[in-house]
């Protein structure tokens, strides 16, 4: 849509508007159209119709672009664009702003085909996510010198060791017995959802602009008792988390204690003045169906399965009424000491796929309640041609849809340019206006579950 770059500058700068005692001036042509200056430095080619926000259809000759707004074949669009506003009408000549690709130095940045597929680059071109959003990662050791979290690391904490530093234990998962760094689930975990952007070292996270609060909880050996996990949580509310991600889950299928679901529950809620955390969990690599007693089933939950390149389920993501959505597998991510992995997978890859889009989304609406954007996910998904729901529209595979960041991207501007979230024809019109068709389906994404974590825990890596 041609008009959605006037609505996607930052909070801070001044919109860009037609002043009647100062308008546009036009400078000559290009590729056959008319060109404009605003202002002292834009150019810009204008397309011969201008942009109307009404409830109601303009003119037989108005095509509907969303919410309330209508494009109209006109003329002379500057000219027409003010005679609207002299009418106290919002409209503006359908610019053309000149475009390019959002591309960054990071040198696995263009192997991560979940990014292409969920076409993130049109939302980095909006935001590369705030440093006040800040994400919990609860997982195995996190490597908090990585050059692609460093930047980012706030508030470290280990929970197995019970102390600040959450790094991978040397010798920790080793299978030859050596003392060298195996532990790449967590740093691998934290990469995917906010990895530096344009740092020249790994990849691109999904929010590479929000903060990393990295939290160990799985470390080799002995599990640790619940108490490690409410320590987890505890510091995850404490440090004012506004998402949680959680790549892991038990060994069997086990009811939540009621302790334990209490803590999540105060994560889900009392976070960042009440407005609470999103809590992200993996839905596991066990090819089974789950409990709806299980951790994934806790209402403060949103529980992410796994899809494939092609957006199908994989052969290993478990499923049932439980899943809230499915989100694409990122093979691509980071490893201690500075390395790059491309064989990562797993619902442990796919939940901090979810979780990095939500932390992207409160960069953009920060008041959003962990509530409302638990829902904002649900809503936006994409159902996936390859099955057909039940009357609620879920299915056990991928929920309520696949994560569109995409959907997401449209449901944040529109609503921030004063149109509606859904893109339902007003309902005063009375004309037979065509609606946008459905956003391309993104694919789902599934978190890995290594497998050889702790001997009560396991993280979800394939």
């Amino acid at each position: 849509m041609i008009l959605h770059a006037l609505f996607l500058s930052s909070a801070t700068a001044a919109p860009l508007s037609l002043d009647p005692a100062s308008p546009p001036i036009r400078v000559g042509e290009q590729d056959g159209r008319s060109v404009y200056r605003f202002g002292p430095q834009a150019v810009w080619a204008t397309e011969p119709a201008v942009i109307v926000r009404s409830e109601l259809q303009p003119s037989p000759e108005a095509r509907w672009l969303g919410g309330p707004f209508w494009r109209l074949p006109s003329g002379d669009p500057v000219g027409e664009a003010l005679r609207w506003r002299a009418a106290g009408v919002l409209a503006f000549p359908d610019v053309v702003i000149p475009r390019e690709r959002r591309d960054f130095d990071d040198p696995s940045y263009g192997g991560q085909w979940y990014l292409q597929e969920l076409e993130m680059e049109a939302l980095y071109t909006v935001s590369l996510g705030a440093p006040g959003v800040r994400v919990a990662v609860i997982d195995s050791g996190i490597d908090i010198h990585h050059p692609d979290l460093e930047a980012a690391v706030d508030d470290p904490y280990d929970a197995w060791s019970d102390d600040s530093d959450p790094s991978p234990d040397p010798g920790a998962f080793c299978t030859d017995g050596s003392d060298a760094i195996c532990d790449e689930h967590g740093t691998a975990v934290s990469g995917i959802v906010l990895a530096r952007a344009d740092n020249g070292a790994g990849i691109v996270g999904m929010c590479p602009g929000c903060t990393l609060i990295p939290i160990k909880l799985l470390g080799d050996g002995p599990g640790r008792g619940i108490s490690a996990d409410v320590a987890a949580f505890e510091h995850a509310i404490a440090a004012d988390a506004a998402v949680i991600n959680n790549s892991w889950g038990f060994t069997e299928p086990t009811p939540v204690p009621d302790l334990l679901a209490e803590v999540i529950h105060r994560a889900a809620t009392e976070p960042r003045g009440g407005l609470g955390a999103l809590v992200v969990f993996a839905a596991g690599n066990d090819d089974r169906a789950l409990d709806d007693g299980e951790l994934t089933g806790l209402p403060d939950v949103l529980c992410v399965s796994a899809t494939d390149s092609y957006g199908r389920p994989t052969n290993y993501t478990n499923y049932g009424g439980s899943v809230g959505l499915a989100a694409p597998s990122a093979t691509v991510t980071i490893a201690p000491g500075g390395a790059v992995i491309t064989t990562f997978g797993g619902t442990s890859a796919a939940a901090p796929v979810a979780s990095g889009l939500a932390g992207w989304a409160l960069s953009l609406d920060p008041d959003l309640s962990a509530e409302a954007l638990h829902a904002l996910l649900i809503d936006t998904a994409v159902p996936s041609p390859l099955v057909v729901p039940d009357a609620s529209g879920h299915d056990d595979y991928y929920g309520y849809g696949l994560l569109s960041a995409t959907g997401m991207l449209d449901a944040l501007t529109a609503d921030n340019a004063g149109g509606d979230k859904d893109l339902e024809e007003p309902a005063a019109c009375a004309c037979a206006a065509t609606a946008p068709g459905p956003q391309q389906a993104a694919q789902a994404v599934i978190v890995a579950l290594t497998g050889l974590l702790a001997m009560r825990r396991r993280t979800l890596r394939r």
